[in-house]
C-alpha cells in the first residue's frame, strides 16, 4: 500500500512540474499554417494516426475528449517534443524604390528550433465517468531574418506562441461507447516585426505585440463498436483572441508609437478515424482531421492614434492572407512485439492552407508528407516510455510580393522539418 502511495505521489508531482512548464513555454515551430500537431510523443511515432480513437496513454486526449472515458485507470503522461525546421532561401530578387539596400536575397535557414512541453492527466471517478486535462501548445510560429534581409520590408520577427488548457469529462457507456466535451482555456501571445520606410534610404523597425486569454470548447464520441474494433470522432471550436499591446518604432521622428489591438482566431476543427486490430499484435490506424482557416483573411490592427508622420493620419493597417480550409490524413501501424516493446510507422499528408498569391514572408508555408516511426517500452507495471521521430518533406513555395510603397520581393523557399518526440506515462 505505501508503494502505490508513493508511486502515486511521484505520478502527481510529475505531472504537476511537466504542467507548470507547458504554462510556462508556449508553441515556436513552423507548422503547416501556424497549427502545432506535436502534442504526443504517443502519437509521433504514427504520424498521429489513432488521434481519435487511442487509449494507449493519456496524451491520447487532446484532439478527442472521448478517449478519456476508454481509460480503466487513472494515469498521467508527460513528454516534450523537439522540432528542428529548416527553410532555405533560393531565386531571390528585391527593389527598394526610395533606395534602401536590398541587396542581401541568400538566407540560409530563418526557422527557429523549439522545445514543445506537453501534459496530461486521466483521473477515473467512478466505474462509467472519467475526467481528463491537457496542458499543450497547439498553435504558434517562430520565423526570424536578420536586419538586413532584402525582404524585411515584409516581415523580420513573428513569434505567435499559444498554452492550452483543455480540461474535460468523459462518460462510457456498457455498449464501449464514450461521449466526452470539455472546455478551451487558451493564452496567445503574439509579436510581428518588419522594416518600415522612412525616408530615401532611410528606414526604422516596426514592433507590434499583443496578448490575451479567451474560450474555447471540444466535444466527441470514441466506440467500440465489436472487440478490436473502433470508431472516434471529435470537433474542436474556433477560439477568437481580442489581443491587446502596443506597436513600437524605436527613436525615429517618422511614426509615432501607440497602443494597439487586433483580432486573431484560431481555427476550428473536425478529426475522425478508425483503429482495426488484426490479431493479438497488430493494430492498423486511420485518421483525417479538417481544419477550417477560413477566419484568417486578413489580420487587422488597429492603433490608439496616428502612427505616422510621413502624410496623412495612420490609424489601422492590415496584412492580407485569405487563407482557406485544410485537410490533414495518416495511415498507421502497431506492433506489440512482446509484453514490453512495441513499435510503431506512419505515412501523413499535410495540405497547406496558404495560396500561392498570398504566401508571405513570415510563413512561406506549402503541401508537406510526413514519415515517422516509434516505439513503446513498459520500464514496470506502472510506467512506459515511448519514443518517436517525424521526418517532414516539403514541397518548393514561391513568394511574390509588393507592398503601398512599391517595395518587391520574391523567392523560392525549400523546407523540411525533424522531430523527435519522447512520453511517459505513469499509471495507478
Amino acid at each position: 500500500m505505501k508503494k502505490t502511495l508513493n508511486r502515486a505521489g511521484l505520478g502527481a508531482a510529475i505531472s504537476a512540474g511537466a504542467f507548470m512548464a507547458a504554462l510556462t513555454m508556449g508553441g515556436q515551430a513552423q507548422a503547416s499554417g501556424y497549427q502545432l500537431r506535436e502534442v504526443s510523443g504517443t502519437l509521433q511515432g504514427s504520424s498521429f494516426a489513432g488521434m481519435s480513437t487511442s487509449s494507449l496513454d493519456a496524451s491520447t486526449i487532446f484532439y478527442n475528449p472521448a478517449n478519456i472515458g476508454q481509460f480503466d485507470h487513472s494515469t498521467y503522461s508527460v513528454g516534450g517534443t523537439l522540432v528542428m525546421p529548416k527553410s532555405t532561401l533560393k531565386n531571390a530578387t528585391a527593389t527598394a524604390p526610395f533606395g534602401q539596400n536590398v541587396s542581401r536575397t541568400d538566407y540560409g535557414d530563418m526557422a527557429q528550433d523549439a522545445f514543445i512541453p506537453n501534459a496530461h492527466a486521466v483521473w477515473k471517478l467512478n466505474d462509467n465517468l472519467n475526467m481528463g486535462i491537457s496542458i499543450t501548445a497547439p498553435w504558434g510560429l517562430v520565423t526570424d531574418y536578420d536586419n538586413d534581409f532584402a525582404g524585411r520590408f515584409f516581415g523580420t520577427t513573428s513569434d505567435i506562441k499559444t498554452t492550452n488548457v483543455k480540461p474535460a469529462f468523459a462518460y462510457r457507456f456498457d455498449n464501449g461507447l464514450s461521449l466526452g466535451a470539455g472546455l478551451q482555456i487558451q493564452y496567445m501571445d503574439a509579436r510581428l516585426s518588419k522594416a518600415v520606410v522612412t525616408g530615401a534610404g532611410t528606414e526604422a523597425a516596426s514592433d507590434v505585440q499583443g496578448d490575451d486569454l479567451a474560450l474555447g470548447w471540444s466535444a466527441g464520441m470514441n466506440w467500440e463498436v465489436v472487440p478490436g474494433t473502433r470508431i472516434g470522432a471529435s470537433y474542436t471550436s474556433e477560439v477568437t483572441q481580442h489581443l491587446e499591446g502596443d506597436i513600437k518604432f524605436g527613436s525615429t521622428a517618422a511614426y509615432n508609437d501607440q497602443s494597439a489591438k487586433a483580432e486573431v482566431t484560431t481555427p476550428e476543427f473536425v478529426t475522425f478515424g478508425i483503429a482495426q486490430d488484426i490479431g493479438e499484435k497488430w493494430t492498423v490506424m486511420a485518421d483525417a482531421q479538417w481544419t477550417n482557416w477560413t477566419a484568417l483573411k486578413n489580420l487587422t490592427f488597429n492603433y490608439g492614434g496616428n502612427i505616422s508622420n510621413l502624410g496623412g493620419a495612420v490609424t489601422s493597417t492590415s496584412e492580407y492572407y485569405n487563407w482557406s480550409s485544410a485537410w490533414f490524413g495518416s495511415l498507421g501501424a502497431r506492433y506489440q512485439y512482446d509484453e514490453n516493446w512495441a513499435f510503431t510507422g506512419g505515412l501523413a499528408y499535410d495540405q497547406t492552407p496558404v495560396k500561392t498569391e498570398h504566401r508571405t514572408v513570415r510563413l512561406p508555408d506549402s503541401d508537406r508528407y510526413w514519415v515517422s516511426l516509434g516505439t513503446s517500452y513498459k520500464v514496470n507495471s506502472w510506467a512506459d516510455v515511448s519514443l518517436g521521430y517525424t521526418h517532414i518533406f516539403g514541397k518548393e513555395a514561391h513568394v511574390n510580393l509588393r507592398d503601398s510603397s512599391g517595395n518587391t520581393f520574391s523567392g523560392d523557399y525549400e523546407s523540411s522539418v525533424d522531430i523527435i518526440a519522447l512520453q511517459a506515462k505513469f499509471q495507478f
